[in-house]
């Protein structure tokens, strides 16, 4: 059993089982308690071995990682095991050198040497600063950010840092909440490789089906308190799961069926003298056969939302023409630019994935296109009318938590009527008291769909989503997903989930070196 402090339970009467070189995917919806029973397993559960080495990479940004370090010596330290270790190789041969004579006490140190040298070969210590560049490396740290002090980092890139730390002490058991959030397309798919060859025990929690499916031999599954586990990646558990469903409920049926078809008979002649022996011996045979019941099969509700059409807009829409721009131009040449001399443009059809990597100007490209930074060379044309919808990872984050899901989108759209609201967040199963309550008190579910309702109501000509499936489940992600392909409109993506990409876009473009091309291939091929 696994429970909060306040004696929340978790897991209760669940199976924790993991086999050597096994990755699992823990998987559940939103607020099940996945992170939570990460934290139990790496303080050490009770029966758990406690000689396996188990390191917890969390969601949030480990406090240490704001110290002094450099990037490269930060993961290098990370290692405890190998530092003390290195520090014991230096007191040995220290008392080594002092020694006057072999007795046994220089016999003893000789023995632990050996032992310490055992030790750091094993953990491959003679390499470990190669494998830390290896690793910093297919996370897009350049050589520059390697030696470049943590401190200077934003968040997203310290916790590349926690990442690259897990990746090179290799523990025994190796804990990974939601790695890809704070990672780029090119990252993802170098992450996928390595894990792919881990040589001990993973277990990764992620809403990205693209990774699941290259990284997990296993798919755990959390729900109702329980761990019920699945051989192979995420699209066979789905396969396996329906299959599972449709068997149980069979089953179910059959037993209703054949319970329904005996209490006919039962009330039927009940009052019947000459079968009371039928009737009780029926009864007696309902009685066991409802001892022995299935369990009725719950399947969860599918939600799903729309984003209403909007009126059409004569061409053009968005034109993007010889753009050039930069955040510092007055350091460097303009041949070494963000971007450069520009050209892209968007219809009410276009459906464009931005692809590239972390800080080849993705973003700012997009900022450029919705008017919130202007080009320092060329022009973006937009359209007069046109209305843009704009929904990130942190679009939660723009409503006052204090303030109810109703007071929000009032006060974003002055001109709308409180019951209209009500009845358009109802839409979104945003209703009766949780529309009212101070969203501070919904759930990270609940607030996407808030957020959701604030994007449909806007009622965009286009919709640009930089992100936007980071920190949704699976089932809101669905639900994106579904808006997005039934939407009448334009669609400007910028994402690193190859589920969500591969299913909302038929363009590619790649942000590279200053300029943007159109990648003429499949998602796949890009891969």
């Amino acid at each position: 059993m696994v429970s909060l402090d306040n004696g929340t339970v978790l897991l209760d009467h669940g199976e924790l089982k993991f086999a050597y070189q096994r990755r699992y995917g823990l998987i559940g919806e939103n607020g099940v308690g996945k992170s939570t029973l990460l934290k139990a397993i790496a303080k050490g559960m009770d029966g758990f071995p406690t000689h396996l080495r188990v390191l917890h990479v969390r969601q949030e940004v480990p406090a240490h990682l704001g110290a002094q370090l450099t990037v490269m010596q930060a993961v290098l330290q990370a290692d405890v095991e190998r530092n003390l270790l290195m520090e014991q190789e230096k007191i040995l041969l220290t008392k080594l050198e002092q020694a006057d004579g072999a007795d046994d006490a220089l016999r003893a140190d000789l023995k632990l040497l050996d032992h310490v040298y055992a030790r750091l070969q094993i953990l491959g210590s003679e390499t470990a600063e190669a494998r830390a560049a290896m690793i910093l490396s297919g996370l897009q740290f350049t050589i520059a950010m390697q030696h470049a002090p943590v401190a200077s980092l934003s968040g997203g890139w310290k916790m590349r840092v926690a990442l690259a730390a897990a990746l090179f002490i290799e523990p025994d058991v190796c804990l990974l909440d939601e790695p890809t959030n704070h990672l780029d397309l090119e990252a993802v798919l170098w992450l996928e490789s390595y894990l792919v060859n881990y040589r001990h025990t993973l277990i990764v929690v992620s809403h990205d089906r693209g990774f699941l499916n290259e990284v997990c031999t296993d798919i755990m599954e959390f729900k109702h308190k329980r761990l019920t586990y699945y051989r192979g990646n995420f699209d066979n558990y789905v396969k396996l799961r329906d299959e599972h469903v449709r068997n149980a409920m069979r089953v179910y049926q059959a037993y209703q069926t054949k319970r329904e078809h005996m209490m006919e008979f039962i009330e039927k002649f009940r009052a019947n003298a000459k079968r009371a022996t039928m009737v009780q011996s029926r009864i007696k045979t309902v009685e066991k056969m409802d001892a022995e019941a299935p369990e009725a099969i719950q399947v969860d509700p599918v939600w799903r939302f729309a984003i209403p059409n909007s009126e059409p807009l004569g061409p053009p829409i968005i034109a993007v023409n010889d753009v050039t721009f930069d955040y510092k131009p007055d350091e460097k040449p303009e041949s070494e630019y963000l971007l450069q001399k520009v050209n892209f443009g968007i219809t009410l059809t276009s459906k464009i994935a931005i692809l590239g990597a972390n800080g080849q100007g993705k973003t700012t490209l997009l900022n450029l296109i919705m008017g919130k930074l202007q080009p320092m060379k060329g022009s973006v044309s937009i359209n007069s009318g046109l209305r843009i919808g704009h929904f990130t990872q942190h679009s939660s984050d723009n409503f006052d938590l204090k303030q109810s899901a109703l007071e929000n989108l009032l006060n974003m759209f002055e001109d709308a009527e409180d019951q209209e609201m009500r009845s358009f967040l109802g839409k979104f199963q945003i209703q009766g008291n949780d529309a009212l309550k101070p969203m501070a008190l919904l759930s990270g579910g609940q607030k996407s769909r808030v957020a959701f309702a604030a994007l449909a109501y806007k009622k965009p000509h286009v919709l640009v989503i930089d992100e936007g499936s980071n920190h949704l489940s699976m089932e809101a992600v669905d639900a994106l997903v579904e808006a997005i392909q039934d939407f009448k409109g334009g669609i400007l993506v910028v994402s690193h989930d190859q589920y969500f990409v591969s299913n909302t876009c038929s363009e590619l473009w790649v942000v590279h070196g200053g300029q943007a091309t159109r990648f003429r291939g499949d998602f796949d091929e890009y891969k």
